[in-house]
């Protein structure tokens, strides 16, 4: 097994860009505070009602609503339930994404089962993993 440490990692990728992580549960939690620690510009994306609102900006984070993240970030970490990124990416993304963001997800349910079609390079991408 090849184990990766920070050292491994080319921060540059990302450094220069906006990021926002879409959902602040257990995975957006650990991303939107590792992208931060690691000086990235990083805003996590909620609905306005949402409990975790405060609890993200009590943490030193960012926070506007998905469709604010959309057209601000230059990539989008989908880090929501399931069963709520369909409507989340049809109602608040693909209206707001602006050109040349990527699109990525954690993992590609969504994607498989034709919930949300992204557009084609270089405008969204899913992540590999998928």
């Amino acid at each position: 097994m090849k184990v990766y440490y920070e050292k491994d990692a080319n921060l540059g990728a990302i450094k220069n860009k906006k990021v926002a992580v879409i959902g602040y549960g257990s995975q957006g939690y650990g991303h939107s505070n590792n992208l931060k620690d690691s000086g990235c510009e990083v805003a996590v994306a909620l609905r306005k009602e949402s409990a975790s609102w405060k609890k993200a900006e009590n943490a030193g984070l960012k926070v506007m609503t998905v469709a604010e993240a959309a057209a601000w970030a230059d990539v989008l970490m989908m880090l929501t339930p399931d069963e709520l990124q369909g409507d989340i990416y049809k109602n608040e993304i693909a209206p707001n994404i602006k050109a040349g963001s990527y699109l990525a997800f954690a993992h590609g349910f969504n994607i498989h089962f034709g919930q949300i079609v992204a557009p084609k390079r270089p405008r969204a991408f899913s992540s590999p993993a998928v």
